[in-house]
């Protein structure tokens, strides 16, 4: 495992047990309560900025190899979360959580379409397509968890 695998890994694991810990806080509270209301929504505009990392990720993927074709599907792509993320923000916590569970979900599967060669195989490493795609799933689950009344 290189270091930046390593970091990478760690910064996920970090970052996903911050965001379950306080996803799971929010859950706990009381739906007719406005801390739950408070909570959700902060909850909603941390999902909407690590929405917006993911798609920044793919834009650097990109950029460091601007050389393979398929890797401005992939920026565009990227772009489209980043915005996806901005629409996050917008909306009513509850319903900003679900677009970005439902936005997790999609990203999952678009890294995956990196594996059989749908999207570009070489513009990232294996093993970034398979954690970035648990870590995806991981954090719409925590999306959808923290909504449920």
């Amino acid at each position: 495992m290189t270091d930046s695998a390593r970091v990478l890994f760690a910064a996920a694991v970090l970052s996903l047990s911050a965001f379950a810990a306080f996803g799971w806080r929010v859950s706990r509270a009381d739906p007719t309560q406005p801390e739950r209301l408070i909570g959700e929504l902060r909850l909603a505009q941390w999902a909407a900025v690590l929405l917006s990392a993911t798609g920044a990720a793919s834009m650097g993927f990109a950029a460091a190899q601007a050389t393979i074709p398929l890797g401005t599907i992939d920026v565009t792509i990227a772009i489209l979360y980043v915005l996806l993320a901005g629409f996050v923000l917008l909306r009513e916590p509850r319903a900003g959580l679900l677009v970005a569970a439902l936005g997790f979900l999609a990203h999952a599967l678009i890294d995956l379409a990196h594996r059989p060669g749908w999207l570009s195989p070489e513009l990232v490493p294996r093993w970034y397509v398979a954690g970035s795609s648990i870590w995806d799933l991981a954090m719409s689950s925590v999306c959808l968890w923290a909504r449920r009344r």
